[in-house]
């Protein structure tokens, strides 16, 4: 049978398709579920990143009303404590108001007019005087009107200027349930456009609209010449309709087609509006479609990696929005300093009574002594409070150098025992063979001033609080350590307190996080050691139990070059610098505290209150020692500009500077200038002098 061989080789290669056939089925059967479900999945995820832009749409919008609502809020309380004077009871003596409202100005740059005026709405005075308009009537009338109806602060809308736009926030003046004056403050928007910025995802565009429907600030993508002008009437529709919401473009800023989620501010009425470009809003939309498209081919060869990959992305991206929330909601919670008046006020107090008694009973030298140190424990608590906000707004920067423990061992051991009661037993101890440390010294004095503060209200009855310091070396990853790896200096607060809740042990380190009772803690001071540590390249731990006190644990990183030793400060040491100086100040009171301190050390001071006025005495040939200049000041010279052109006249003569706080710093301070941080002691300023004369770096003199 010669085809035999043929049938058997062709029923054979049948038999073994019709074989194969059904596993190529069941393989399909198996994968086709496979392929719709991972394309599926792969579209489901690519439209939740659509719901996600909605949801942080939304989450910008609310952590930017809230900004915002505070900013006016902390604004209208200024004018409102202003309002309160005794000096605006009755007839108003024009000249002390003035000087009122100018020393407010310098501490609210934004504030371009402070103005006092009558119910009518006639302008009684205007600081700085309105250059060629004498009184008049105020401008935008009906926000003034509705001051006088309602007896409530109010807010105007935008005004656009031939220079400039502004907008005005009026409080009434209350006497005997009637409203004898007004006071407004003209504001520009500069501060709004502020808060707009911070965080917006790029290519995001952002605005801010007043009550009524004038277009405040936008965000530095927008269009500046919207500003002052009316909003889409999208925009107005959606929030008359509702008070939070999402609604197509085009946009309030550019015209752009747009999908823009807002929300209105309850109490002023003006409205945040954060909007996504359209084409970024349906992209995921767009590539779902090209996904499902080419995703039956793909999936066939990827499904069981393309699942793998899919769950781990999942996985990472859930862990890095969880870490972008928490990092938003410490930085709006950082914004939000309120909390702290009581604080202040109770310093202002004990600084208060302290110089009152101390006015009222000049001779007695006992009740002097003690009282003034009270005042001047009280100034240093309230500068660590001031560092602390500043930190938490970032305008604080630390600036870390290697330095011993043990060389400020003396020095902190008194402070923390004035930081806490008598009925408490305060020991330091800091072996000599402890490494130096590369930090903040000063941030670590107010981490360890807030410990102890802690320790302090947690033994009512007293107690012991015990800190020392010890060498460790971590492993990375270890179990129930704080994450480091590497060498670290550990310092460690122990007290005998009542012990802090299980419960409550994780949340301790937020911002206004507290377990005391209201007006006994803002909730900032862990915060600020945690803030410190990360800061710093370390970490913060905490262990306790009810009952048997609380351990922190603080790590800050070896440090590998040599310490930096501090200056001791002798009365020898700060007399043999005495000289000549120019002092430059436009607040007569700051300047007579400091020329007294300058005075007594032996100095010859000469003081003139602003920077052409220092030129002139330099110009004129006068010799001094040192210029010793405020930044912020009047008459058209800032002390940073002050500092520039005396180098183009005289580059060997010193200069410092000294400041409370000055934006002007963020650009940097030219030539290396050492800067003096208000307040500032006798022994910080000659050493400051001494040093710039000697030539000597700017962190060995003071920080600002």
């Amino acid at each position: 049978m010669p085809g035999a061989p043929a049938l058997i080789r062709q029923t054979h290669g049948t038999g073994l398709m019709n074989r194969r056939r059904p596993l190529i089925l069941l393989v399909l059967a198996a994968l086709l579920p496979l392929v719709v479900l991972s394309a599926a999945l792969s579209t489901a995820w690519l439209l939740h990143e659509q719901d996600e832009m909605r949801d942080d749409a939304f989450e910008q919008v609310d952590r930017m009303a809230a900004l915002l609502d505070r900013e006016l809020a902390a604004q209208v309380e200024v004018l409102r404590a202003v309002a309160q004077s005794p000096m605006l009871d009755g007839d108003v003596d024009q000249a002390a108001f003035a000087k009122l409202a100018e020393r407010i100005r310098q501490d609210r740059p934004l504030w371009r007019v402070l103005s006092l005026s009558d119910p009518d709405g006639n302008r009684l005075v205007d600081v700085p005087v309105v250059i060629g308009n004498g009184p008049g009537k105020v401008i935008e009338p009906d926000s003034h009107a509705r001051v006088v109806q309602t007896r409530r602060p109010t807010i105007g809308h935008i005004l656009r200027g031939p220079k400039n736009l502004a907008f005005a926030i009026r409080v009434p003046v209350l006497r005997g349930g009637r409203v004898p004056y007004v006071l407004s403050a003209v504001v520009m928007p500069d501060g709004v456009r502020g808060l707009l910025d911070y965080g917006l995802p790029p290519g995001w565009i952002a605005a801010v609209v007043d009550a009524e429907g004038f277009v405040v600030a936008t965000s530095r993508g927008g269009n500046p010449d919207r500003i002052g002008r009316k909003a889409s009437d999208g925009a107005l529709a959606a929030r008359a309709a509702a008070a939070k919401g999402l609604y197509d473009g085009p946009s309030t800023i550019e015209g752009h087609a747009t999908k823009v989620a807002y929300r209105v501010l309850p109490d002023s009425f003006w409205s945040v509006h954060v909007g996504i470009p359209r084409d970024m809003y349906t992209a995921p939309f767009v590539r779902s479609v090209w996904l499902l498209a080419g995703g039956s081919v793909l999936s066939l060869l990827l499904v069981a990696s393309f699942l793998w990959v899919l769950a781990r992305e999942m996985h990472t991206r859930r862990a890095e929005e969880t870490a972008l929330e928490e990092g938003r909601r410490m930085e709006a919670l950082g914004r939000m300093t309120g909390g702290v008046a009581h604080d202040f006020n109770n310093l202002l107090m004990i600084a208060q009574g302290g110089a009152e008694s101390i006015r009222n009973r000049p001779h007695d030298t006992e009740r002097v002594v003690r009282y003034a140190d009270a005042i001047l424990a009280t100034v240093q608590r309230g500068e660590a409070l001031t560092r602390q906000l500043l930190a938490f707004a970032r305008r604080s920067p630390q600036e870390p150098v290697s330095f011993l423990l043990q060389d400020r061992a003396d020095e902190l051991l008194t402070l923390l025992s004035r930081s806490t009661r008598g009925d408490i037993a305060v020991t330091l101890a800091v072996p000599a063979e402890v490494w130096p440390i590369f930090a903040d010294p000063d941030g670590l004095e107010v981490a360890l001033v807030n410990l102890a503060v802690n320790a302090r209200d947690a033994m009512p009855g007293g107690g012991r609080l015990d800190i020392g310091a010890e060498n460790v070396t971590l492993t990375a990853g270890r179990s129930g350590g704080p994450g480091l790896g590497g060498d670290y200096v550990a310092v460690r607060v122990r007290d005998t307190g009542t012990g802090i809740r299980a419960e409550d042990l994780g949340h301790i380190f937020e911002p206004f996080y507290t377990t005391k009772a209201v007006g006994k803690g803002t909730g900032l001071g862990l915060s600020q050691v945690m803030g410190y540590a990360r800061q710093s390249g370390g970490a913060v731990t905490a262990d306790s139990r009810l009952g048997e006190g609380t351990t922190f644990t603080l790590y800050l990183p070896r440090a590998v070059q040599p310490p930096v030793r501090p200056v001791r400060r002798t009365a020898e040491a700060m007399a043999d610098a005495a000289g000549r100086i120019l002092l430059v100040e436009d607040n007569p009171d700051v300047a007579r505290t400091t020329e007294d301190m300058l005075t007594a050390a032996g100095h010859r001071v000469s003081w003139v209150p602003s920077g052409p006025a220092a030129l002139a005495r330099i110009d004129a040939g006068e010799a001094f020692d040192a210029v010793l200049s405020d930044i912020v000041m009047e008459g058209g010279l800032s002390g940073l500009e002050l500092a520039q052109r005396l180098r183009e006249r005289r580059p060997a003569l010193p200069i410092v500077l000294m400041t409370g706080y000055s934006e002007a710093l963020a650009a940097g301070v030219p030539g290396g200038l050492p800067v003096l941080g208000k307040p500032f002691g006798q022994a910080e300023v000659l050493a400051a002098l001494r040093s710039a004369r000697a030539g000597a770096e700017p962190e060995a003199v003071g920080t600002l």
